[in-house]
This record gives structure tokens, C-alpha cells and sequence, in this order.
């Protein structure tokens, strides 16, 4: 069920209404891997796709990387959320997580362009849980603070690393900055003091991304199984009424 639209006038200027992010439906996406492996979803649905499309599929879900995730920090204009999605989608992350606990996360479509179909946007209320939660799988959580010491290039790559974005105006919160295990800064070398958030987003995840293909020799870092998983969410993501198409074939 989608949530309630709040009522923004007077509140947010107009160019903000409506941009409240709403997640995509994985309802039938769940449903279907429940009725079959993906190893099996993806034999029924791949003939439904022409070969350049399926090659696609494939190509995408072999270079995702699990081991660099964006952490995006009460951001409030829609446009940097936009654009943030579209990045992180585009040099390969998997999972974004948004942290609403003062600003409620809102993007522009036009900038989006639908990436985030293709990712895991996962929502938290609490910093803390977000934060907790991500530790306790085994991720380094590094917040971009400009100034400080530590340079974004120093990061180890082959480390798994959840990148902390904070708000526009404010930057990270207190809490979020102790909770993180590093702070690092990205190398500037003009006059501008700071980048814009979408921009900084950006540079960080470009830079992670890269240097942790080149570590590990390889385009994505799934395990076989994750990619298996992630091939047939790509399929049924792509493929019209497919929960219907896999009920129907699985029961003939």
C-alpha cells in the first residue's frame, strides 16, 4: 500500500511536490523465488527475452558489487536524491540505504531515469539501526567529512565499505560521525572548498568502485549463488506479468 503524499504547500517550494520517493513493488519478484529457484526462473523467462536483452541482464548483474554501499543521510533536495540513485546504479552498486529521520527521502524522476528499479534502496527511520545494521554484516562505515585527514584514495578498496552522504546544508549528524569506524575527505585542488552532494556522491562511488575491480581482478564480486539471484531478479524485473508466466509454466 503506498503511503500517504504529504501535504507540502507552503512548506517546500513548488518544484518539490510530489517527489516523495515511493519504493518499487518486489512483491511479485519475492513470490516468484518462492516458487522456484533462480537457476529455474531464469530458464523460464529467458526465452521470452531476445538475446541482446538477456546478454544485457547478464552483463549488469555479473559487474554489481556488494561490497560498496551508499549511505545517503537526511537529504533534502529531490534532485541530489535523483541523481545519487542514477550514479550509484550506474558504476555498479547494488544497495543504497537512506537514512529519513528528519528529511523524507524524495527524488526527481527526471533525473532518475527509473535506476532505481534496478537497485536495493533500503529505508531506515534511526541512524543508528541503519549503521548497526551494516556493521553487523561486516562493512567498514567510512563518512565523507570535508578536511579531514584521510584522503578518499586511502580507503582500502578490497575492504567491504558502506559510504556515509550526509545532508546538503548540514552534513553528517554528530551521531552518524561517531558511529563511523574512518573519516576521509576528497582530494580537492582548486579554490572550492566542498562539492555538490550528488557530485561528491559521485567521485566517491567512481573512485570505490574502480579500484575494487582492479583489487579483485574482476568486474562484480558476487558470490555464485548472489549472482544466480540476482540474474532472476533482473529477469522478473524485466519481463512483463512475469509471476503469472512462472505460476503458469512451473504448473504445466
Amino acid at each position: 500500500m503506498a503511503r500517504p503524499q504529504p501535504n507540502l504547500t507552503g512548506v517546500l517550494p513548488p518544484r518539490y511536490y510530489g517527489t516523495e520517493w515511493q519504493p518499487p513493488c518486489r512483491h511479485d519478484e519475492d513470490a516468484a523465488l518462492r516458487l522456484a529457484s533462480p537457476q529455474a526462473i531464469v530458464e523460464l523467462l529467458r526465452p521470452l527475452l531476445d538475446e541482446r536483452r538477456a546478454a544485457r541482464l547478464d552483463e549488469v548483474a555479473a559487474s554489481r558489487l556488494g561490497g560498496v554501499v551508499v549511505v545517503l543521510e537526511d537529504l533534502h533536495d529531490p534532485h541530489n536524491g535523483g541523481a545519487v540513485l542514477r550514479s550509484c546504479e550506474a558504476m555498479g552498486i547494488r544497495e543504497v540505504n537512506i537514512i529519513a529521520s528528519r528529511e523524507r527521502f524524495r527524488v526527481s524522476e527526471k533525473v532518475t531515469q527509473g535506476a532505481d528499479k534496478w537497485l536495493d534502496v533500503l529505508e531506515h527511520k534511526s541512524t543508528e539501526a541503519s549503521l548497526s545494521s551494516l556493521r553487523q554484516r561486516g562493512f567498514r562505515l567510512a563518512a565523507a567529512v570535508p578536511g579531514v585527514t584521510m584522503q578518499l584514495t586511502d580507503l582500502d578498496p578490497l575492504t567491504p565499505t558502506a559510504l556515509l552522504m550526509g545532508n546538503e546544508h548540514a552534513g553528517l549528524t554528530k551521531e552518524a560521525r561517531a558511529f563511523c569506524d574512518v573519516e576521509f575527505a576528497i582530494p580537492l585542488h582548486g579554490f572550492s572548498e566542498s562539492l555538490n552532494l550528488s557530485v561528491a556522491t559521485a567521485l566517491c562511488t567512481f573512485s570505490m568502485t574502480s579500484r575494487r575491480r582492479a583489487a579483485l581482478g574482476r568486474r562484480g564480486d558476487l558470490d555464485e549463488a548472489g549472482l544466480w539471484d540476482l540474474r532472476a531478479r533482473y529477469y522478473l524485473r524485466d519481463v512483463r506479468g512475469a509471476l503469472t508466466i512462472v505460476r503458469q509454466r512451473l504448473a504445466s
